[in-house]
């Protein structure tokens, strides 16, 4: 029978060292030889005819690195479970030299989640912003519309440029008789009052027209990078052959129609006071969380697993790169972060881990798991949302392996529900004050 020898590290690290009796070694080593001793092809020899002295005097070493591997996958894991020690991560491994006659021992150092009792999670004092929707809420949205959905037209060719306006131009820059060819540009689209071609330079252009040669004189500035040409003048020379407005669409039906699947102005301010209210709700939801979980850790203060932590990065790493990547991103162009940058990453990422193992371990203690008939339920609705089938929709969680992370997510629900339900909550009115004071 296998010794097995642990010792605590950390509250997530272990060392276990693994001690195999001899009489193991010698039966496994010996069952590695007859093996290869079967199919051994060795010149002047029948297969499987080889003398066993041959076999060991060519293949030892072969054979006692086969025989250490067997040895430790068939006594790793049945280890660990004998010992109830569930891994995370293998952080390192190290082995004895293998010798027959001799037991043979290796020595792993794991990480394995912390052992969470947790405490005082019930008659937390919470406290929970109530939002009404305003008039002023919806108008904002609704200015918003009018914003994605304003045109593009080309302004009479006899009207000055304005601020605002977006302009096609040609540019020639030049001090002291020589071109500057950073600032030299052909085609280029100006926005007016945005100042992305130099600062302050935008504002020089109003009330010119299109089409016309206009010289102006401006001065550079202090951080131009050509050091020689910092804080001095120049003269540009300027043709504007494009101008274009922004034509803003007054609310009305023909917007709402041009906006979604909306018939009148109010078909569609009642679809966005739904949508608020819905914002809302996940804000008031994900604020309540994050005090519940900033108590129970206060009260409960523990050490999350490196690894866990690590991988969580790396699940941040990946959907902000995923998200710019759907924005049109080449995202050849940014290559993955360094190790500052990831430590940067690292209190979010910690405090993810650290809130899903308090949460997970007040659900076991407490015995609160997602069943059947919540699966099917939120299933249905959110089928419905989509246009879609319940079966479609489990058939499409089934086939992307994403059902138990699904039903992962109604458990978490529940579980906050828990606490939330057993809590002490008070209700105040929604400001951007205590809005600021929550984040």
């Amino acid at each position: 029978m296998t010794n097995i020898h642990i010792e605590d590290l950390s509250s997530v690290r272990k060392k276990v060292t693994f001690e195999v009796p001899q009489d193991r070694v010698t039966e496994t080593l010996e069952a590695q030889y007859k093996d290869l001793r079967k199919n051994a092809q060795i010149k002047g020899f029948r297969r499987g005819k080889v003398p066993m002295e041959i076999i060991k005097n060519l293949f030892k070493e072969q054979v006692y690195g086969d025989t250490a591997k067997k040895i430790i996958e068939e006594t790793f894991e049945l280890g660990l479970d004998e010992k109830k020690i569930k891994p995370i991560s293998v952080i390192n491994m190290d082995q004895e030299p293998l010798e027959p006659g001799k037991p043979f021992k290796y020595t792993v150092e794991i990480e394995s989640t912390p052992e969470l009792d947790v405490k005082d999670y019930k008659g937390l004092a919470l406290t929970k912003m109530i939002r009404e929707i305003k008039e002023s809420d919806i108008e904002e949205r609704l200015e918003m519309l009018r914003q994605r959905h304003a045109r593009m037209v080309p302004v009479d060719e006899f009207r000055a440029v304005q601020n605002g306006d977006h302009l096609v131009v040609d540019i020639e820059a030049v001090h002291d008789g020589e071109v500057i060819t950073s600032l030299t540009v052909k085609d280029y689209h100006l926005e007016m009052g945005r100042d992305f071609y130099l600062p302050d330079f935008d504002s020089k252009l109003i009330g010119l027209k299109i089409g016309e040669l206009n010289t102006i004189l401006h001065s550079l500035s202090e951080d131009f990078p050509r050091k020689e040409l910092a804080g001095k003048s120049a003269t540009f020379s300027i043709t504007i052959k494009e101008a274009k407005e922004r034509i803003i669409p007054e609310l009305s039906d023909e917007l709402a129609k041009e906006a979604g699947p909306y018939e009148t102005l109010d078909d569609l301010k009642k679809q966005i006071k739904e949508d608020l209210c819905l914002g809302y709700d996940m804000d008031i939801k994900e604020d309540l969380r994050k005090q519940i979980v900033e108590k129970i850790i206060e009260a409960n203060p523990f050490e999350a697993p490196e690894s866990l932590v690590e991988a969580r990065i790396d699940d941040i790493v990946m959907g902000a790169r995923q998200n710019l990547a759907r924005q049109g991103v080449d995202m050849k162009r940014f290559p993955l972060p360094d190790k500052a940058q990831r430590d940067s990453i690292k209190p979010k990422a910690l405090d993810q881990v650290k809130a899903a193992l308090i949460i997970k371990a007040i659900g076991e203690k407490e015995e609160i798991q997602a069943s059947t008939e919540d699966i099917d339920t939120e299933i249905e609705k959110r089928a419905k949302l989509l246009g879609w089938t319940s079966d479609f929709l489990k058939d499409q969680l089934e086939e992307n392996q994403r059902m138990q992370d699904f039903a992962d997510s109604l458990t978490e629900d529940k579980i906050y529900s828990f606490i939330e339900e057993q809590g002490a909550i008070t209700e105040v009115p929604y400001s951007d004050k205590n809005a600021d004071t929550a984040q």
